[in-house]
């Protein structure tokens, strides 16, 4: 019986160190300041940044119709370069909440990437607050807040996740009393980040997925996996972090930035980190789902970190999980990355489409297509492209082209194939984020997902 007990006691003591101090939360503050940059020009009218889920979106444009013009709005109308403020804005809302006067009051000191635009435009804010009647808006909402609050652990395998790190890596021992939160929002399209508001809180704030959001929680676990990318990177920055801090002078010295990053804007140690917590991702997923087509999921994402500037994800996640086989502690697996990044790194460039991004549609014959690349390319025997019409001047539509059979030249450094399309003026790209396809070079590098060639026919 004692010998029960104590296995009993040992599981209740793992399973809790995977779920203890967690928190989940759609706060009254932290929404505020999503509803106010997706009623901005720019939160309306950019595709990522602000997640415009119906019927929750539609709602808020329709509740907030009578203040579409406050000051307020015109104020915080950031934009892609203002990424700072943006993100600095919608994050430093959790920093606040509302008095007994129901303003809008900060509570500790925490500021998160630097612009404080939430204190400089408080004055501001509450009166938004108070001509839009904000506050009733999310009091009426709060069953739905709920219902995402109360699936989300389940739904990104929140549990499992900690499990999965904490038999990999070693939590930092000062972390033994830390509260972790989660900030979740339905507005929240991109931008995901992980701060360390003081010694005793740290909070993610990662978008949640269309499928959370309208309750479809079972049937498609395709992207069920890939909504969990967004949490998870961000959580096992708490793991991975304080490993790379022991070993930041050989990563300095084995992992350059010149050859691994394209003006990704993460500096240092913080590069490799990035491709560090993705590359735990895969490892996390393939082991989590055997079963399931993880290859072709990471592959997604491989892809999306491209072009952020990570050009080499694809090939750190390969070798990190052909190390893992051998060791499963991420803390021993540093050396021999390392040794590999720095050998590795010396063969890594990001391969581009000759004379791409022209300013003006050049005429070509359909029948002849002819594309050039700066190195060789793996041979694929099918292109995929994405067409993009223009009528005046101005897109007027897209579609996603298969070219089958096309000539390679034997250098691999030409394609020649046939384009069927009935457009007149398009730019062609060959980028499409959700898709395994894609144009390698030889060393296993995506071409330059921002190249595209303007063409008329």
């Amino acid at each position: 019986m004692k010998k029960i007990i104590l296995i009993i006691t040992l599981i209740l003591s793992i399973t809790g160190a995977a779920q203890k101090n967690i928190k989940i939360e759609l706060s009254e503050s932290y929404e505020l300041g999503n509803i106010i940059l997706a009623l901005t020009e720019y939160g309306r009218t950019d595709p990522y940044d602000v997640q415009k889920t119906p019927p929750y979106y539609n709602e808020i444009i329709n509740y907030f119709e009578p203040v579409k013009d406050h000051p307020l709005l015109k104020k915080v109308n950031y934009s892609r370069k203002d990424w700072k403020k943006f993100l600095g804005f919608r994050t430093d809302f959790y920093a606040f909440s509302f008095d007994e006067q129901g303003l809008l009051k900060r509570d500790f000191p925490f500021n998160s990437f630097g612009p404080k635009e939430v204190d400089e435009n408080l004055e501001l804010i509450n009166d938004f607050v108070n001509k839009s009647n904000y506050r009733n808006f999310y009091k009426n909402h709060q069953q739905f807040y709920n219902t995402i609050i109360s699936n989300y652990k389940e739904y990104y395998y929140i549990n499992d996740t900690y499990a999965f790190l904490d038999k990999i890596a070693q939590r930092p021992s000062n972390e033994g009393n830390k509260n972790y939160v989660i900030a979740i929002s339905p507005l929240v399209g991109g931008q995901n980040c992980h701060r360390d508001i003081n010694s005793s809180l740290t909070v993610d704030f990662p978008n949640i997925g269309d499928d959370l959001i309208l309750g479809n929680l079972k049937g498609n676990l395709a992207r069920r996996i890939l909504d969990n990318h967004t949490v998870f990177s961000e959580i096992d920055h708490g793991y991975v972090n304080p490993i790379s801090d022991r070993y930041s002078k050989e990563i300095a010295e084995s992992f350059n930035l010149e050859n691994w990053d394209k003006k990704s804007g993460y500096p240092g140690i913080n590069s490799f980190n990035e491709y560090m917590t993705w590359a735990v991702y895969d490892l996390f997923i393939k082991e989590k789902f055997p079963n399931e087509k993880t290859d072709s999921l990471s592959a997604i994402y491989h892809k999306v970190n491209i072009r952020r500037g990570f050009i080499a994800q694809n090939l750190f996640s390969e070798k990190l999980i052909e190390l893992y086989k051998k060791n499963k502690s991420l803390d021993k697996l540093y050396t021999p990355l390392l040794q590999w990044t720095k050998k590795a790194g010396k063969n890594i460039s990001q391969p581009s489409v000759v004379n791409a991004n022209n300013k003006e549609f050049k005429k070509i014959d359909l029948n002849n297509m002819v594309v050039q690349f700066t190195e060789p390319m793996k041979k694929t025997t099918t292109l995929q492209l994405k067409l993009f019409e223009y009528i005046d001047g101005k897109e007027a539509g897209n579609t996603v082209i298969i070219v089958k059979n096309p000539i390679w030249s034997k250098d691999g450094k030409q394609v020649k194939f046939k384009l069927e399309t009935a457009y007149k003026n398009f730019e062609m790209r060959f980028y499409i984020w959700n898709s395994m396809a894609g144009f390698y070079s030889q060393q296993g590098i995506l071409l330059n997902p921002d190249n595209y060639l303007l063409l008329a026919s």
